[in-house]
């Protein structure tokens, strides 16, 4: 037995022209006897129905429509903001009441601290008419801020 393939080793494949040169059916001879010279013949292949019925892509792929966007219904309010410190100076402001920008009308009266410095005037011993100076002093007063054109008071100041 003579074969140009060493003991041991497989013959080997066809070329590409062999195999699909017949049919798709190799040619005889190639394999040993006793395995599947070929694949038994399939017919040829039709284009499968599709289960869809044929579309365009616009109607496969419809553009995204615009959402309408409802704009939510905004009510401005006005908030007047006024400056927490009040003190012992006119300042400007804008009335609650009259909405106009204004200046503050100031008005003094006695309150905790004039009555602490008369005591304090009692105690060290100036009780002969002394110890009203403070009454009389704007700056131991509590300060209350007018609006000048609505006379309605704005804000306070306090000393004690």
């Amino acid at each position: 037995m003579e074969s140009s393939v060493p003991l041991g080793f497989a013959p080997p494949p066809p070329s590409y022209d062999e195999a699909t040169g017949s049919g798709g059916i190799y040619p005889q001879g190639i394999y040993p006897q006793g395995t599947a010279l070929s694949p038994p013949p399939q017919p040829p292949m039709e284009k499968a129905a599709s289960p869809y019925p044929p579309q365009a892509y616009a109607q496969m792929y419809p553009s995204p429509q615009p959402v309408p966007t409802v704009q939510p219904l905004v009510s401005v309010q006005t908030v007047y903001v006024q400056p927490t410190a009040f003190g012992d100076v006119p300042v400007q402001t804008c009335c609650p009441m009259c909405s106009q920008t204004v200046i503050t009308r100031m008005e003094h009266t006695s309150g905790t601290m004039a009555w602490l410095v008369c005591a304090g005037l009692c105690i060290i011993g100036c009780m002969y008419g002394c110890c009203l100076i403070p009454f009389c002093v704007d700056g131991l007063k509590d300060v209350t801020h007018f609006c000048p054109n609505c006379n309605n008071p704005i804000g306070s100041f306090k000393r004690l």
